[in-house]
């Protein structure tokens, strides 16, 4: 958890002065590890790791890496977490297609996967992460998306999550991962769009 926590605060450094990275960064943790930043919000050391954080849950749809945050860090490569404080218009690319981007907010992250267009509808598949000591209740998520000349296409605000209080089954438990709903818009068809999202609600129980 040391190492995640390090790696979260060089990448909210990085993201400061450069929302979308342009190429590699090669960051050196406090223990004197080094860390490969990829552009495609994925991360792998330098040199190999033996400390073993819970176990991940994968999702292999697509062949890029589609874990929200890492549960475990002894893979090769695994996602990082670009942390987002204030709404930012990113790059959605249909032409060039990978992880959008990766949201933080109580403890929770989402990552917007990998996008596709099937039959008129942009389809943003989501992953969530819950790195807290609580139940996660609900999460909803407002998003704007605009075209490649950043002129609004749609809003909307999307409940990518939902538990039932007092039915422990539904609850998004610590330290786990789970698909979050899809963020779907009926537009036409382009080869790049523009999105912007915020956090508007995290319930934790």
């Amino acid at each position: 958890m040391k190492t995640t926590t390090q790696l979260g605060l060089f990448v909210v450094a990085l993201t400061t002065v450069q929302p979308v990275w342009a190429a590699d960064q090669t960051v050196t943790l406090e223990d004197g590890r080094q860390v490969i930043l990829h552009d495609d919000f994925t991360w792998q050391y330098n040199q190999p790791s033996t400390k073993t954080l819970a176990s991940e849950h994968s999702h292999s749809k697509t062949s890029v890496t589609s874990q929200a945050v890492p549960l475990k860090t002894n893979s090769e490569t695994q996602n990082a977490i670009p942390l987002v404080t204030a709404s930012k218009a990113v790059n959605v690319s249909l032409s060039k297609p990978k992880n959008i981007q990766q949201l933080s907010n109580s403890g929770v992250d989402i990552l917007l996967q990998v996008p596709r267009y099937t039959d008129g509808q942009l389809i943003i598949p989501t992953m969530l992460t819950n790195q807290g000591s609580k139940s996660v209740m609900s999460i909803a998520l407002r998003v704007t998306l605009n075209n490649a000349d950043n002129q609004k296409i749609e809003s909307q605000d999307v409940t990518l999550w939902r538990s039932i209080k007092r039915m422990p089954d539904t609850y998004f438990r610590a330290k786990t991962q789970q698909k979050g709903k899809d963020i779907i818009f009926t537009v036409p068809k382009m080869n790049d769009y523009k999105i912007q999202t915020e956090i508007i609600d995290v319930e934790l129980w």
